[in-house]
């Protein structure tokens, strides 16, 4: 219920510095202490206010009101006056002090000190006096900057944010240009900058607003579907979407242009930060593939890889054989192919005749300083670290990556291993990859795994396509399904859709798969009984079963799907404890999926995790504790925002991982997403059992269907012998050593 309560701070409890987020005590008219809670900033302790907000009872601290907003209401008094300058907010003033201030000043002292400090002449000696003026300066400034933010209509919890980034700055900076929140402050985008800029009085035509809504079209356009450019007419048909407004934007991009904000190559419109980085990947790659490596005896490799074959009874193909002399002969090499094609194989054969070979023991935790397997995410990683037997970790983690945009390892601290394999390249986008070849050393083995027919990186991008594509690295494609795939309905259903040559016979239900016809209610009722034969026989629903939807919303979306199931399997359901955050209620027991990346909580992006327990913390508050893999971690009522249920997750989330039990309904309501790329991938996550449902129609449909090609210039860049950097060396080389910038919209997917 929302409340006001007036009264005066009695006690400050916490604050963060960072955020803004305070704990004080109210003491009210009537004497009573309350907790008052939010993003507010340190206030004068001799003003009453009035608190608004939502009130709760503490079991244990009594009543708390969660701050929306506030209000200063009356002058000073002496008393108060006297406690607010012996508080803690000014140093070397105790209650003696701050009484003979108030005594010889009256109840402006205030305004006095800051006028002239020398009023305290009788008190202080001059140190004092200015410390004093400059510490009630700041306070005063502090206070009238977070009024000013409420009056202008935005929560107490952004106006904390902006006055941690600009401090007694942030009125002149917002004036100045709303729009650098966009650049400047993490969760700005246009539409938030916008509402800013027209309290600020800023037109729609107004060449600031202008010059962020042609960025904003870049960006969205980046994030939202790889390109990493636009032409003219693109941009302007997008701009007109962000501002319906008839407007000469020429000025516009001439500024950006001149700002290196934006970067003009022929009729392409760039993001100045993706321009530069594409063209790193060009220079990189074709200086990793041409640098020379010590010869090897090639007759000896064949010689190791037949002695391999024998220990471990695997017949390669010539194609594999093929691929990993290839491997061991060049320093760069990319492998694609699809599921039941032997890249696994592969990659153990080739990781086995390179430890042959330099003579490096692989179970010596040494091993590790010679070789590096990686891979996008933390699930991929950890399949591949199962399949190989050998330790693998996220790209992030080998760079170092500290969760706050920043990466260790790059140009002036480089990864020190000589063999480095890259496995689930399809989803590397250029900031990820520019990251990762500036972080490798002239003289390195590169391998990098990827299937192409796979959906391309969530952020903008399509390296390994064009890598692929532009041959000027040696590439191996698997196209022969092995013998031990040859009995997967799964693998022939994934390859007929992949070669657009599905048949009736293909939807033909076998032990593996099954296709089952319906729609609405019919597909919810089997998806739950399917789910629960399958615990029966013994799969896990955390580890085992998983259903994939591509989209969010709607009675076979994401979130409701989710809270079916998990009404119907967690035994926890509808018991205590529980936490609520909006629609969600989360029990123990619970699977879910971490939203963004946190770098103290040192989790990431698409981390999934199951709910331990739900407790108290020291302060009576309710902790949700979530396992993932092995590290606990809590979170508190205001961080649910970053969890989700993980029973149905979208396709693009499932990318790197595989399942014993995949159940992929297939509805009208889902058409404008169906593309062959999106099928094949949520097909081949399955590894035992796939259950598609719904109309099945829309198989031949989606199979037919191709991700629009996006707008990437990196195949040109590599198979041009000179790459034109003219444009690339006017930009600013301050920003060729920083590492800091442009993480990933991989991390935020």
């Amino acid at each position: 219920m929302e409340i006001k309560v007036r009264g005066f701070i009695k006690s400050y409890v916490f604050k963060n510095e960072s955020n803004g987020y305070t704990i004080a005590k109210l003491e009210t008219n009537d004497k009573e202490l309350i907790s008052i809670v939010g993003y507010f900033p340190l206030l004068s302790e001799e003003l009453e206010y009035e608190f608004t907000g939502e009130e709760t009872i503490h079991p244990k601290f009594g009543r708390q009101l969660t701050v929306k907003s506030y209000e200063r209401l009356e002058n000073t008094s002496e008393s108060g006056l006297v406690r607010y300058l012996s508080s803690d907010n000014f140093s070397g003033i105790g209650p003696v002090t701050a009484e003979k201030i108030v005594s010889l000043l009256g109840t402006d002292a205030i305004e006095k000190i800051i006028t002239d400090e020398n009023v305290l002449s009788p008190i202080l000696n001059p140190i004092k006096r200015n410390r004093l003026k400059k510490e009630l300066i700041s306070h005063q400034a502090e206070q009238r900057i977070f009024v000013k933010l409420l009056d202008l209509g935005l929560t107490t919890r952004i106006s904390a944010k902006l006055f941690s980034n600009y401090g007694s700055q942030t009125l002149e900076k917002l004036e100045e240009d709303p729009y650098r929140l966009m650049y400047e402050i993490d969760g700005f985008g246009f539409i938030k900058s916008r509402d800013i800029a027209e309290k600020f009085g800023i037109s729609k035509t107004d060449i600031r607003t202008l010059k962020a809504a042609l960025v904003y079209a870049l960006i969205t356009t980046s994030n939202s579907e790889g390109n990493l450019y636009l032409f003219e007419e693109e941009l302007m048909s997008r701009v007109s979407r962000v501002i319906d407004v008839d407007a000469d934007f020429k000025p516009a991009i001439d500024e950006l242009i001149k700002e290196n904000k934006l970067v003009l190559e022929d009729d392409k419109y760039f993001l100045k930060q993706i321009y530069r980085d594409e063209i790193d990947i060009a220079k990189r790659i074709k200086e990793l593939k041409t640098y020379p490596l010590d010869h090897v005896d090639t007759e000896l490799l064949e010689l190791m890889l037949s002695q391999i074959s024998i220990q471990k009874s695997i017949d390669y193909t010539e194609k594999q054989r093929q691929a990993i002399i290839t491997a061991m002969q060049n320093p760069l090499t990319v492998i694609t192919g699809g599921p039941g094609t032997g890249k696994t194989t592969l990659i153990d054969g080739f990781l086995e005749l390179y430890a042959k070979y330099f003579k490096i023991n692989l179970k010596s935790k040494d091993a590790t300083n010679e070789i590096a397997l990686m891979a996008p995410t933390g699930r991929a990683s950890k399949r591949m670290r199962e399949l190989l037997d050998f330790p693998a970790r996220t790209i992030h983690s080998h760079l170092g990556f500290d969760f706050d945009q920043s990466f260790k390892s790059n140009k002036v601290q480089p990864l020190v291993q000589n063999l480095i394999i890259i496995d689930e390249a399809s989803m590397i986008d250029i900031y990820l990859m520019k990251r990762l070849l500036n972080s490798i050393i002239d003289g390195t083995r590169v391998v990098i795994v990827g299937d192409e027919d796979q959906l391309p990186s969530v952020g903008p991008g399509y390296v390994l396509g064009d890598l692929i594509s532009s041959n000027v690295v040696p590439v191996i494609r698997l196209n022969e399904i092995h013998r031990q795939a040859k009995d997967s309905h799964i693998v022939k259903l994934a390859s007929s859709i992949n070669n657009q040559n599905l048949s009736q016979e293909d939807l033909i239900s076998h032990n593996d798969v099954t296709f089952y016809s319906g729609t609405g209610e019919d597909i919810k009722r089997v998806i739950i009984n399917q789910i629960g034969g399958a615990m029966k026989k013994g799969y896990d629903l955390i580890n085992d079963i998983q259903v994939l939807i591509p989209q969010y919303k709607g009675d076979l979306g994401i979130d409701t799907m989710n809270l079916e199931i998990q009404a119907k399997f967690n035994p926890n359901y509808n018991q205590p404890p529980f936490m609520k955050f909006g629609d969600k209620t989360y029990y123990i027991g619970d699977k879910v999926i971490q939203l963004q990346n946190d770098k103290d909580k040192e989790i990431m992006n698409g981390d999934i995790g199951v709910v331990k327990a739900i407790r108290k913390n020291d302060k009576n508050q309710k902790i949700l504790q979530v396992d993932f893999d092995g590290l606990l971690v809590n979170y508190d009522q205001n961080e649910l925002d970053t969890l989700n249920l993980a029973y149905v997750i979208s396709i693009h989330k499932s990318q790197g991982s595989e399942y014993q039990v995949v159940f992929l309904p297939i509805i009208k309501s889902y058409l404008h997403m169906l593309k062959k790329e999106l099928i094949y991938t949520a097909i081949t996550r399955a590894k035992s059992h796939l259950l598609v449902l719904g109309d099945l129609r829309l198989l031949q449909y989606a199979s037919n269907q191709l991700v629009e090609k996006r707008h990437t210039m990196l195949k040109e860049r590599l198979t041009h012998d000179e790459v034109s950097f003219n444009l690339f060396d006017q930009l600013s080389e301050e920003d060729d050593l920083d590492e800091t910038k442009d993480l990933s919209p991989w991390d935020f997917m």
